[in-house]
């Protein structure tokens, strides 16, 4: 973790980012080592009894809790380090560049990506399907925002998501946190944000237009 302590934090879909004046950076959110802790307690509460009444234990029950212990103490271990000091992106204006880095398996500590500023062609603000899910339909319609790193290649990378319920306030707070990551990108990498989401009117432009119809 490199953003310097008293950073601005922004919640993203399943994610933070953290800002600092040279630094950005897309990490776990604080909540998620909650899940890999639990793993990780349970694995050492099935190692507990296999190093103190491994002699008591019958071998179909030792070899039991040594194959349940062993995946669940390199996974929690793995997703711990990971939510706590592993980060998905990372821009650095002093070294101008931005690196997407390995996920869990790689600490979020290896690089998987690294693109210097000079390679890329724009940061986008675009709208972002989020497509029909399998589970039961939310009571209400969503709106999702994505932050795109565009290369001179063509290629696309994603930094970002945000999705809130289509709501009167709700949506604009949505709209300038997804605005304030990819105006942040855009500053630090020193390359142009294009905006191609779909701008909400406002009810004064609404009742503007609905007049000038009249």
């Amino acid at each position: 973790m490199i953003v310097a302590v008293g950073a601005e934090r922004i919640p993203l879909d399943r994610e933070e980012c953290y800002l600092g004046p040279q630094t950005m950076e897309i990490r776990p959110p604080r909540s998620s080592v909650i899940g890999p802790s639990l793993v990780l307690l349970a694995g050492v509460g099935m190692v507990v009894p296999l190093a103190f009444f491994m002699d008591r234990l019958p071998a179909a029950g030792a070899g039991a809790l040594l194959l349940a212990a062993i995946p669940a103490l390199t996974f929690g271990t793995l997703a711990t380090i990971y939510s706590l000091v592993g980060a998905r992106v990372v821009v650095e204006a002093e070294k101008r560049s931005v690196r997407f880095q390995q996920g869990i398996m790689g600490l979020g500590l290896g690089t998987q990506e690294l693109i210097p500023f000079w390679k890329i062609q724009h940061i986008e603000l675009a709208d972002c399907d989020i497509g029909v899910g399998r589970g039961p339909a939310f009571p209400f319609e969503m709106r999702a925002w994505e932050v795109v790193l565009v290369k001179t290649s063509g290629k696309r990378l994603p930094v970002a998501q945000v999705t809130v319920p289509q709501a009167e306030g709700v949506l604009e707070e949505g709209f300038q946190r997804a605005y304030r990551v990819a105006q942040a990108l855009a500053h630090l990498s020193g390359r142009p944000l294009v905006i191609t989401a779909a701008l909400e009117e406002t009810e004064e432009e609404q009742d503007r237009v609905g007049k000038e119809a009249i």
